[in-house]
Formats: structure tokens, sequence, C-alpha cells
């Protein structure tokens, strides 16, 4: 690479992962996964900001390094996690509203035995949930970490692993027509989503906690769950 494009490329790359130091009423968060639940998330967080002088932007990044990069202030915080990201991410502070529930699903293709019983299972890396139930309740059989839904349905079918755990919207929105019938299912637990934001937006979390409680007093939360056929939730 000639020597004189590396100043153009820094400036450049500071321009993206910083852009909030040159706006500080912009607050940059990575895509989410395309899913009704995120365009909920981002249309109901985009309001939030809003109301107290903030304007959002979602930037395309890569799903597998959000967390670290905004536990390191490259991104200014999560858009929606489940709240045990802060005991490997603890720069991303939580704002305490409930965004929506979900499942984790378990699917298995052993007939007979149960979560603590399998030899194999595969689970998303990106997101913390399955790992974090593994923590607190772990398996003795081998944990196999791969990079998306498809891997895991992949590794399921082909018997190459005997379970496979699953957030069940993300089932649902990128593998609508898997045959979930064909496996033993198991709901271990329901979870919520959050939002979080780096340590150095600390002072917002009041706004937006009241902010978003005055959003779901005044029914613009359940209309947006409406738009999104999120009712469910």
């Amino acid at each position: 690479m000639p020597k004189f494009l590396i100043p153009s490329l820094t400036i450049i790359l500071l321009f993206f992962c910083f852009p909030s130091s040159a706006n500080s009423h912009i607050l940059i968060f990575n895509r989410p996964a395309d899913t009704p639940q995120a365009r909920y998330v981002v249309d109901l967080l985009s309001t939030a900001y809003k109301e107290i002088g903030y304007e959002l932007h979602v930037i395309d990044f890569n799903h597998q390094g959000s967390l670290a990069a905004a536990n390191q202030g490259v991104l200014d915080g999560q858009l929606g996690r489940i709240d045990f990201v802060t005991r490997d991410y603890p720069n991303l502070l939580k704002v305490d509203f409930p965004l929506f529930e979900f499942n984790l699903v378990l699917l298995k293709n052993c007939k007979q035995c149960n979560y603590r019983d399998i030899k194999s299972l595969a689970i998303q890396s990106s997101y913390p949930a399955a790992q974090s139930y593994i923590e607190e309740n772990p398996i003795k059989g081998d944990v196999i970490k791969v990079r998306n839904v498809t891997a895991q349905l992949n590794l399921l079918t082909q018997k190459r692993v005997e379970g496979t755990i699953l957030l069940d919207f993300l089932l649902s929105t990128k593998h609508p027509d898997f045959n979930q019938a064909a496996f033993n299912k198991e709901i271990l637990m329901s979870m919520q989503s959050f939002h979080f934001v780096h340590k150095r937006h600390a002072a917002l979390i009041p706004q937006l906690t009241n902010i978003l409680k005055k959003l779901e007093a005044d029914g613009t939360v359940r209309t947006l769950k409406t738009k999104y056929n999120l009712t469910e939730f």
C-alpha cells in the first residue's frame, strides 16, 4: 500500500469509528440482524432518543465483534442485548426497561436425553444468551460455537451435534419453514432484551428510562409492537 494513503485511511477509520466525538448529539450503533424485533427496537429507541435531543444512527458493523467494540467505546452501545452481557463487558450500562421477551429453545436429535445428557451442543457465538445459560447450567458434552443459525441447523440436521440452542425469534425469522417437529423441542427459559449504552453516556440513562416508560404509558410501545406483529410479547 502506498505510504501516502495510510494517513488518509486512518482519518477515515477514525471518522467512522468515533463519530460521536464529532457530534455529541449523534449516537452510533451496529445494525442488528433483520428481524421484526430488531425493527421494533430501532423504531422505539429512535423515538426515545429524539425525545431527549439525540439522533440514533445504525451502521453496518461486524456483528461478531460488536459487543467488544461497544465495550471499548468504538460504538455507543448495543441496541438490544440480554442483561448478562455486563459480566463480560463492564463498560456497557443497562437501560432498565425491557424491550421485548424471547425464549431460549433447545432442539435435540436424541429422543430420551435431557439437556444435561447432551454430548454435543451447537450455539451461535455472537449471541451471549446461550453461552450465559450454559455457564449457569454446565454440561459435560462439547459446546461448538458457530457464526449463524444456518450453521447450527445444518449441524443438527446432519446429526453432527445432538442439540442446538437458539433464540426463538431468530429461528422463526431466518428459517420460518424449518421443520421443528422433526426434533425434540424444549424451552429452556424466557429472557428479556434491554438497551445498553457505553459508560460515557451514563447521564442519558435516567432520561431514556423515563422516556421509554412514558412511551409505554401513552401507548406508543404497544402501537409499535402491533406495527411489527409483536403483540404476543
